[in-house]
Formats: structure tokens, C-alpha cells, sequence
């Protein structure tokens, strides 16, 4: 016995992208770094839109993203504590859990970031 399926209508590229915390969000085009696993392992992307609750980053194609990770501001000098919300090929929506500035870490458990933000311009 054979079965039918029905086919399966998706939406637009555009509307399969959830909605959810968009407001607020400003275009950007801002030079960014993610750095997980305490500073062991970091890479470059591109802030692409931002607000206080999130961003939308790109990246090389092909690049892990970790779940959670550090989100590095380069151009304003903001560290962001932010979590995957969803991800693409080469690009991913993140919430933010906490932001800080970079040049006023303070707490010893970011010491790596301070190193790495103390370092970048050498």
C-alpha cells in the first residue's frame, strides 16, 4: 500500500526567520569577535543588527557556533554574555543574558577577556 503525502508549503526565506525580539533592533555593519571555551577558541564576525536584548551576527561559512559564548562589540568596546537563539549556513540570531563595558572588567572570572581586549591593539 502506497501513502500520499501531502506537500509541505513553506514560507518565504524572509518570514521563516522568528520574529521575536526584533524590536528595538538597529541596522549595523560593526566588527565583532565571539569568544567561547573561557578564551581558548574566538573567531571575527559581523554585527549585522543590534539592540540591548540581541544581535544578529554573520560569520564564515562553515564556522561552529557554541551555544553560548562571549559576543565582543570591537567598534563601541561592549562585551555581551549571549546565547544562540537561532542559526543559519553563515549567520545566527543571539539574546543577550548580560552586557559590560570592555575596559572596565572587573570581575576575575573575565580575566581572559580583559587579556584579550588589553592585547588587541599590540
Amino acid at each position: 500500500m502506497m501513502f500520499q503525502r501531502e506537500p509541505v508549503q513553506l514560507p518565504p526565506p524572509a518570514e521563516r526567520r522568528p520574529q521575536t525580539g526584533m524590536e528595538g533592533r538597529r541596522r549595523a555593519l560593526l566588527g565583532g569577535m565571539v569568544v567561547h571555551s573561557q578564551g581558548r577558541f574566538s573567531f571575527p564576525c559581523t554585527i549585522r543588527n543590534l539592540s540591548e536584548n540581541g544581535a544578529r551576527i554573520t560569520f564564515k561559512m562553515g564556522q561552529m557556533m557554541p551555544s553560548s559564548f562571549m559576543l565582543i562589540d570591537t567598534w563601541a568596546g561592549r562585551g555581551h554574555r549571549a546565547h544562540i537563539a537561532w542559526v543559519k549556513a553563515n549567520e545566527a540570531g543571539v539574546s543577550f543574558t548580560g552586557s559590560f563595558d570592555m575596559n572596565a572588567i572587573a570581575d576575575p572570572a573575565l580575566g581572559y577577556l580583559k587579556r584579550y581586549w588589553d592585547q588587541r591593539a599590540v
